[in-house]
């Protein structure tokens, strides 16, 4: 039996819509828990993705990483160690979705629980480019 759902659409006008894009990236680069919750929310939902049982259609590999990451407000998505082959096959445990697996997964921000904000020491004079 199908459920009788009525559905109502709404048109809104593009110029009465926020642009709250740019706004949720600059939260996430700067908040360190923030950036650690949407890593945790970005890592899940691609673990998610590979574990669909239709794998033929859900395919994690073929997923474009620059667009999920953008929803979860990264201008660079994450590396993510998924820890198992989205085929299934044991032997290969090591795939990384958005990068190589050298050493450890960083951002590049001066995050930790005790550098909140990532703020540089005073004498590092390096430049980041986003």
């Amino acid at each position: 039996s199908k459920a009788k759902v009525t559905l109502n659409e709404y048109e809104f006008p593009s110029s009465k819509v926020a642009n709250v894009q740019s706004q949720l990236q600059s939260l996430i680069e700067k908040n360190y828990y923030l950036n650690r919750a949407a890593r945790e929310a970005y890592r899940s939902y691609l673990l998610a993705y590979a574990s669909h049982s239709q794998r033929e259609i859900f395919n994690v590999h073929e997923l474009d990483l620059q667009a999920v990451g953008l929803a979860f407000g990264f201008t660079t998505p994450p590396r993510v160690d998924l820890a198992f082959s989205a085929r299934g096959n044991k032997r290969n445990n090591n795939k990384m979705v958005g990068g190589s697996k050298k050493g450890k997964m960083s951002s590049g921000h001066g995050f930790s629980a005790s550098n909140p904000y990532g703020k540089r020491e005073s004498g590092d004079k390096r430049q980041f480019a986003y």
